[in-house]
């Protein structure tokens, strides 16, 4: 098997998974901040900030590696069309969120996604020119 396909594999795997956290009740920003306030023993105004660093960590990191398993499945040759299929994934993301109760879909996470993607493959395409290959 080739590992492209892994890789793609991999890849929906990973778009199930987000699929199937971004529709958790659990995954409100009123649960991870009180969360976050009682394992760190927050005050509010400490919860609120780090629940927003986190939660945007989050995107960040979420679609950068979406990104990235996207980019090793394709042809690496051509960027964005792993950070095209990361963002329209992204924005599909925020529409399922926009139907369902306690969660919003939100423009602004879908450019920070969209960041996350960037980000990350500037860091592959980085990493790749300084191995040499």
């Amino acid at each position: 098997m080739q590992k492209r396909y892994i890789w793609l594999g991999a890849a929906v795997l990973w778009c199930i998974a987000i699929f199937i956290a971004s529709g958790s009740t659990t995954a409100t920003g009123g649960s991870t901040q009180m969360l976050l306030a009682k394992l760190f023993n927050l005050s509010e105004a400490q919860a609120v900030f780090f629940n927003v660093l986190f939660r945007k960590t989050v995107h960040l990191s979420a679609f950068g590696l979406l990104a990235i398993l996207f980019y090793n499945g394709f042809d690496q040759k051509r960027p964005w069309l792993s950070w095209s299929l990361t963002t329209l994934y992204a924005a599909s993301d925020e529409i399922h969120q926009a139907f369902l109760p306690d969660r919003t879909g939100a423009i602004f996470d879908v450019g920070l996604d969209s960041l996350g993607a960037v980000l990350a493959l500037a860091i592959m395409t980085f990493w790749k020119r300084k191995r040499g290959d």
